[in-house]
């Protein structure tokens, strides 16, 4: 099956990288930014950090692709989700999927576009920065342990596509496929609703705000809400 990723950011960038220098192959980026685009192009997808790398990938922008994808890993923020699932389903093959990579509850927003049988899902547990157009530091350990990874189809079922998307992603990680991948999805949301907030907010670390007691109780209610939320909602 022939895949892309769309998007060239920090956690993109990473996967492109680390792709070519396990398999050799030719990896496509298709991005909308020409400064990320020529950046690729000139320099290579660069790595730093807790990983050194620099390995040539092809980017393209969306505006210039004549291929059809079987598979399209979406690495975009979700603003503006509604616009770009429009446009880059149109590089998908007839029954061509996208495996969402972003953070939130995304599937449903995509599956309203292209079908529930055609939205895949993936929750990345580790970490990036994006420095500049075409590099990325590597914040997480650069061992299959910590770059892991956990997918799911939207629709719940097992299918090739499922299976492909996962081979890919092993060459990078330790991949878990989950029957229950929305009740993973909000785990993920918990953590990033409860740390990424405060983080934020406080100009701190996760550590620093677990540690600090005024800033722990309000993760704590936000933890909360979360759970009671989900079970309202029938999530496991």
């Amino acid at each position: 099956m022939r895949f892309a990723v769309y998007g060239a950011g920090s956690l993109g960038i990473v996967l492109l990288a680390k792709l070519r220098k396990e398999t050799g192959d030719e990896i496509t980026v298709i991005d909308r930014n020409p400064k990320s685009v020529n950046a690729i192009n000139t320099n290579g997808a660069i790595v730093v950090g807790k990983l050194q790398l620099k390995e040539k990938v092809t980017a393209i922008l969306d505006t210039e692709v004549t291929l059809k994808y079987d598979i399209i890993f979406l690495m975009t923020k979700q603003l503006g989700n509604t616009e770009t699932v429009k446009k880059i389903s149109k590089f998908l093959s007839d029954d061509g999927v996208i495996c969402t990579m972003q953070n939130g509850l995304p599937e449903q927003g995509i599956s309203e576009i292209i079908g529930v049988d055609r939205t895949y899902g993936c929750t990345v547990n580790w970490g990036a920065t994006r420095l500049e157009p075409g590099v990325s530091e590597l914040t997480s350990e650069p061992n299959r342990e910590s770059l892991t990874f956990c997918v799911g189809s939207y629709s719940g079922k097992r299918t090739k596509y499922l299976e492909e998307i996962s081979r890919i992603l092993n060459i990078v990680g330790d991949v878990t496929v989950d029957d229950n991948f929305i009740g993973m999805r909000w785990s993920k949301l918990l953590i990033n609703s409860a740390f990424s907030g405060m983080s934020c907010v406080c100009g701190s670390t996760f550590g620093e705000i677990a540690d600090n007691e005024k800033s722990r109780h309000v993760i704590q209610r936000i933890v909360k809400e979360c759970i009671n939320v989900a079970k309202a909602a029938n999530i496991k």
